[in-house]
């Protein structure tokens, strides 16, 4: 309905209202006069899904991390959290990353990890309702504040447990985000302001108007409510547009601001989960799951997958010579070599040490021939390292579905072998399994 202005106009609109019946008028009235309880309800409700909303943020993430630390380094392998030093690595990276302060306590709340190294091992006592212990106890995340003399205003903290074999508590991941929640309740603040005004405004002027304004706000309101609620359930990608300008836009400015950060960090966390840091490749965990997705395409569409190991032959005296940061250099640019051979369907991974594997959609005779490339691309490439120049070979072992296995066990098992024949039989050579002629 388009609202007249002006004196008379203003008697017309409320002439035409009164002819909408009684019970009409009583229902505007009501909404005019209710508006600025109307205004205090929505911004209890945005200010409760602001909280949920950053509670549930650093909870996702705080899981990541909690299931990230109980998978295993590799077949055989403690998992992470039995290995202080790997941890730490761990929880360095995604402090680093992600500018996230996290800790990581085991079950009787001793520090096994912190963004600040020189913590692990102390006792965590920064938890005088009980709020960890109570996680570790049964298993519920719980959000707190942090209190401590590095930090007397508190800090906000989620923890979440940590679950071992068999569901089993093992530790708790604790992730602080008060920057989030800081951000989310000074944006609020405004809208607190906003909604206050609109609803004396709209009791001022009109009913209509009043029930227009109220009408447009709130149905703002609600949309940043449910996409709030939404972004809690998880669902990242969700963002909001609303039709207010002023405080409410930059609201929801802020909003899509901090869900576009919380999918950058969900990509972020999963690259950390599934690449080697220092070469850039997939990792070990990587390989063996790319490995299964692949086997099970090729068993579905009739098609060849090769399998390569390949490993740096004498690694050990470049280490041993020259110092570690030679040895880094050496597979940093080993790893360069091997990606640049490769066709962009296929997979590179740095499985440990100076092992490297490799997928590739092909036959055997043209993984042979892939592999003797990659043989000759890695004896060519000079390793450069502050004043050295190295070179280095390297040995190689090749098996193919389904001729040589028809899992990933048995393939890794029968590649495993071929390259300990190419090792055994001189180094610097690609091999089959043993059973094969050269």
């Amino acid at each position: 309905m388009r609202v007249p202005t002006g004196p008379h106009r203003l008697s017309r609109l409320l002439a035409r209202l009164s002819r909408l019946g009684p019970r009409l008028i009583l229902a505007f009235l009501a909404v005019s006069l209710l508006l600025p309880l109307v205004a205090l309800v929505a911004v209890r409700e945005q200010h409760a899904a602001s909280v949920r909303a950053a509670q549930a943020e650093a909870q996702r993430v705080a899981l990541h991390v909690a299931h990230n630390v109980v998978r295993p380094l590799g077949p055989g392998q403690p998992r992470m959290y039995q290995r202080p030093e790997e941890l730490q690595r761990y929880v360095t990276d995604i402090h680093r990353d992600l500018g996230r302060d996290i800790e990581v306590v085991d079950g009787d709340r001793r520090v096994l990890a912190d963004a600040i190294p020189s913590h692990q091992g102390r006792l965590f006592l920064e938890d005088p309702d009980g709020e960890v212990a109570a996680t570790l106890r049964d298993g519920v995340p719980r959000a707190f504040t942090e209190l401590g003399p590095d930090h007397p205003g508190g800090i906000q903290v989620v923890a979440v447990p940590i679950l071992g074999t068999k569901s089993a508590i093992v530790g708790a991941v604790l992730l602080e985000y008060t920057k989030t929640y800081r951000e989310l309740l000074a944006a609020e603040s405004h809208i607190a302001k906003v909604m206050a005004g609109a609803s004396l405004f709209g009791m001022v002027v009109a009913l209509a108007l009043g029930y227009l304004l109220a009408h447009g706000i709130v149905r703002d309101v609600r949309r940043l409510t449910r996409a709030a609620d939404l972004l809690a359930a998880g669902h990242d990608d969700v963002r909001v547009a609303v039709g207010s300008r002023g405080e409410l836009g930059r609201l929801a400015s802020a909003f899509n601001v901090m869900a576009e950060r919380i999918s950058e960090q969900r990509a972020m966390l999963t690259d950390l989960a599934t690449s080697d840091p220092l070469t850039g490749l997939r990792n070990r965990r990587s390989f063996h799951a790319q490995l299964e997705t692949e086997l099970g395409k090729a068993r579905a569409l009739g098609s060849r997958l090769s399998v390569l190991m390949l490993d740096l032959d004498h690694f050990k005296s470049i280490n041993d010579r020259h110092g570690h940061l030679a040895g880094d250099a050496a597979l940093t640019q080993t790893a360069a070599a091997i990606q640049r051979e490769l066709r962009a369907d296929d997979v590179a991974a740095r499985l440990g040490g100076e092992e490297f594997g490799v997928l590739l959609h092909a036959d055997l005779a043209q993984a042979f021939a892939a592999a003797e490339r990659l043989r000759a691309a890695v004896a060519r490439t000079p390793i450069r390292h502050q004043d050295l120049e190295l070179s280095l070979t390297v040995s190689i072992g090749v098996v193919g579905y389904p001729v040589h296995g028809q899992t990933s066990t048995a393939l890794l098992q029968r590649v495993d072998e071929a390259l300990y024949r190419a090792k055994r039989e001189g180094r610097d050579r690609v091999c089959g399994p043993p059973d094969e002629p050269s």
